[in-house]
């Protein structure tokens, strides 16, 4: 790795101190407003975002902006979805894990989304540069895309790694993990589909694994599902806390096979 690699990640990350304080039940009113009025989406309403002054790649480029993307385009975003087995990444920062994930796996196709449009542009920009032609990238919320864009039963694989605990309690509508949000994952996997998460708060694991407990679709955390993401290269946050000696947690959640959409 290089050095300005590190400075750089040494300048843009951080960690919050000590252990996350995550309340299910104190947390159910914010999780009905998030699914009912958006509250806490970035982009709950995409054509109000004042970030989309930002421009993106012209169009056909493999680029999807929810509610400005022509018709076409989302034909062509549909048909990529479809074509290969697939898997997407929830908030994919600057794409290293999955423009890497990418290259190394030609025959899947993969669905990046990451509301944060210069690390989005950052990622479109790593793909282009490698010739990475199986990678679709999103400057959306996946809460709102997902649920619109996204077949049921036709996920082999969605990645959340290191999401943003969002620390402070004004914050906590924005926090990715919820009830209502797993049941639209578990809806888009495929029976035998994974959902991997990875974290490096504490108490963020067991945060998760009592949501997940509560959706029927999914199976207890296995351990052995590593063995399928062995060789999977490094998200840059993984890389940070790796230096510092940071614990990271992997969690990995199947769907059952008796599953009906």
């Amino acid at each position: 790795m290089s050095n300005a690699f590190k400075s750089k990640a040494r300048g843009t990350m951080r960690r919050g101190r000590g252990k996350l304080s995550l309340d299910p039940e104190e947390m159910a009113a914010i999780w009905l407003q998030q699914e009912e009025r958006g509250k806490g989406l970035i982009g709950g309403d995409p054509q109000r975002k004042p970030r989309w002054r930002h421009p993106h790649p012209a169009e056909p480029a493999p680029w999807y902006r929810h509610g400005l993307s022509s018709p076409e385009h989302q034909q062509r975003l549909a048909a990529f979805l479809t074509a290969a087995p697939l898997e997407v990444e929830i908030g994919a920062g600057d794409g290293r894990f999955i423009t890497a994930w990418a290259r190394q796996h030609p025959e899947r196709h993969f669905f990046a989304l990451e509301t944060r449009w210069k690390y989005a542009r950052r990622m479109f920009e790593r793909a282009q540069k490698h010739g990475v032609e199986n990678l679709w990238v999103s400057d959306n919320d996946a809460r709102v895309v997902i649920p619109e864009v996204i077949p049921n039963a036709s996920v082999e694989v969605f990645h959340i790694l290191m999401p943003d605990p969002w620390w402070k309690p004004k914050h906590q509508a924005k926090r990715l993990i919820a009830p209502w949000f797993l049941a639209v994952l578990a809806r888009k996997l495929k029976p035998g589909g994974v959902l991997r998460v990875e974290t490096d708060v504490e108490g963020y694991p067991e945060f998760v694994q009592t949501l997940v407990a509560a959706e029927s679709a999914f199976l207890p955390h296995n351990p052995a599902l590593a063995s399928h993401f062995a060789d999977a290269p490094p998200t840059s946050r993984q890389i940070w806390c790796r230096e510092r000696g940071i614990p990271i947690q992997q969690m990995f959640f199947q769907k059952q096979t008796g599953e009906e959409e």
